[in-house]
Formats: C-alpha cells, structure tokens, sequence
C-alpha cells in the first residue's frame, strides 16, 4: 500500500475534487502523462482522504483518452456504487426513526454525514460511516425508544450508541467533548452557543419554525450551526488526522450557504474561545486549494508557515498508515508510540498544556486493557 502521496498525484487529486465540488473541468494537461500505477495511487488515497466518490466524479469529467484505465474505472464505480446505495440506505433509515421518535413526541436533528451531503453537488458523494442525531433536549428519552428497536452498544458522557439496520446510531447528549474543550478560553461557551443557535431558529421548540430546514419528515441544522459545528468538529481531528473530507465539508458549507451565515457571529465565537487564528488557517487552505471562493468565505489571515504544516499532515502524515500487512503486536505498539510522540505540535494548537495529560490517559487506558496495546486502530 502506497501511503506516501507523489506531488504530481496530490495535484491531480486536487484537481478532480475541485471539478466535482464546483462543476468545472479538471486541467487536462495533469493527466496527460498519468500511468496505471498514478490512478492506482490517486484511487487508494482518494479513500483514505473520504473523497473516493468526488474524485471519480471529477475523473469522468475528463475526456475518455485521460480517464482510469478501464478495469480501475469498473472497480471504482463498483465502490462509489456501495457507497452510494449507503447514502440512500442511511436516508430511508433516518426518515423511519424520524417518524418514530415523532410518534412519542421527540424531534430527531440530523447533524454531521448524512446532513452535510445534501449540501454537496451529489448527496451521495459525501462519504460518511455513522449516523449523528440530536433529539433536541429529549436524549434519553429517545434512548428509550432506541433500546426497544435497536442494539445498544456503548454510552458516553457525549452520547450513546445503537445499532440498527446495520447503521451505528450516535444519539448525541452533547455536539462537542466537553473533556477535550475544557482547554480553552471560554470553553464553556461553545456548547452553549450551539444550542442557542438552534433555539433562535425554532429547532428546540416542539412545533416547527418557519425557518427550520425540513426535507420531508427530516430535520436539519441551520447555516449558522453548520458552519460553528463543522469548524470545531474539524478542530478536535487535528490532533489525530485531519482528512481532505473535512476540508471538503468546510468548502461546500461557505458555498452553498452563501450570504446567509452571520459571518461576524461565527468569527466573534471562535475569537472568544481563541479559536479564530486556526479558523483561519483551515478557511486559507479551503480557498487555496479547495477552490473555495473568498467572496463567499469568512475574513481571514493567512500564516504560510502552520498553513504548510498542516497541509503536509494531511496529505502526507509524519507516521503513514500502517499496512495491514504488517500489523502485528510490536510493529502496532511502536506504531501507537510514534503517532503519540508526533501529536505534540498539533495538540499545543488544539488544546494546550493538555498533551502530558493525553499521554497519561493513553498509558493508563492501555495498562488496564492491555489486550488492545496490539490492536490497530484505523
């Protein structure tokens, strides 16, 4: 497995992202000289950075001399096929659980995935795994309406989950890790922000507001909540991984819902819990290389330097996946050790002062499961 993405290639990812996320034309000229091994790698690290589906759409856009050579092409549609038949499965889904909770008088918000695709050019280009629901103050309530239809996984101080129909359901008691935020300045806040975003726009009440997003019997945040949410949410991977997904999401939010973010409240929040210099960045990198247009995004101010960092931690990770090949017990334990040891920078911007207390908790949680020290987790 190729897990070190070529300059050229990274170009050409790019470039078949920005075509399928804003309708243009790839440039030709990058893919004039594309091998079999160049498509092999774009469609390996097109799913490892969630844009499998957008990069295929991109690709057909192209003429058919510069497209994947056809037996990748077959296996490629075959993959964006199982991913789209996921979309339409999780969406029927989410309609029969709406319904459902309606009938005992709870009101489900979809948040996350499955709300964002509909924002995206192809709703089912969104590549997405669990499904995020937010009862709107009547969580467990709804836990109670979930463990007569569904198989109970887990519980958490931020929610719990369920398994139905196959789908991991994540009934959220809050939108962020309360945990991991109690770093910053104002922390407190964030959550509290967000929940009084949906209760300006209704989404509290149990009677419909006018200005509530429905799509038949589905619910969904407003633009101001999206681009909060998704902004943090993108934020608390940053330690781990961030994804070309997730720049996606932050591109197709500023542009599909353009002129109608209140951009001086969104920018105010962030600033308050000192957030708003690592907005900027992800905001810089969305309109640098995601084609986001600077008329539609927020004001921000670059810094070249993080900027390129981060950049390069995304595309091209300081530690690679590992290969399945090669996962067992001592190549997995020093492999968690070196993804620990190269979270420092990240989580100093994130949450600062709290990486020893991270490393403490790593080193805690796995002397008392000692079972999953050679476990790999993706």
């Amino acid at each position: 497995m190729t897990t070190v993405l070529s300059d050229i290639n990274s170009q050409r990812m790019l470039a078949l992202v920005k075509a399928a996320l804003h309708g243009t034309v790839p440039d030709e000229n990058l893919f004039v000289d594309a091998a079999e091994t160049d498509w092999n790698e774009l469609f390996e690290q097109s799913n490892l950075q969630g844009v499998m589906v957008l990069s295929l759409n991109g690709a057909i856009l192209l003429p058919k001399k510069l497209q994947p050579p056809p037996p990748l092409k077959l296996r490629w549609i075959a993959s964006v096929e199982t991913v789209e038949k996921w979309y339409w499965h999780c969406l029927e889904t989410a309609k029969e659980l709406s319904v459902r909770f309606k009938e005992n008088n709870i009101r489900m918000l979809l948040f996350k995935g499955i709300a964002l695709s509909k924002l995206y050019p192809v709703p089912g280009s969104r590549q997405f795994g669990d499904m995020d629901i937010f009862l709107c103050g009547k969580s467990k309530e709804g836990d109670a309406v979930l463990e007569n239809i569904a198989k109970k996984y887990q519980v958490s101080k931020k929610h719990s989950n369920f398994f139905y129909k196959g789908i991991m359901i994540e009934n959220h008691y809050t939108f962020l890790n309360q945990n991991s935020y109690k770093s910053f300045q104002y922390s407190e806040n964030l959550e509290k922000q967000l929940l009084m975003i949906l209760t300006e726009a209704g989404i509290m009440d149990i009677n419909l507001a006018e200005s509530v997003q429905t799509d038949e019997d589905l619910l969904f945040p407003t633009p101001d909540f999206d681009a909060l949410f998704v902004t943090l949410h993108t934020f608390s991977h940053l330690p781990s991984r961030i994804v070309l997904r997730q720049l996606c999401d932050l591109t197709v939010i500023f542009t599909a819902y353009k002129g109608k973010i209140d951009i001086s409240r969104y920018r105010n929040i962030l600033a308050e819990a000192g957030l708003l210099k690592l907005a900027d960045i992800f905001i810089s990198l969305s309109v640098k290389y995601l084609g986001l247009n600077p008329e539609y995004a927020p004001p921000y101010e670059s810094d070249c330097s993080l900027e390129n960092r981060i950049w390069n931690d995304i595309l091209n990770p300081e530690v690679p996946l590992l290969p399945k090949e090669k996962r067992t017990f001592l190549n997995v334990f020093t492999h968690k050790i070196k993804l620990l040891y190269s979270f420092y920078w990240k989580y100093e911007l994130i949450f600062p002062r709290k990486y020893w207390k991270r490393v403490f908790y790593s080193t805690f949680f796995n002397l008392r499961h000692p079972e999953k020290i050679g476990k790999f987790y993706r």
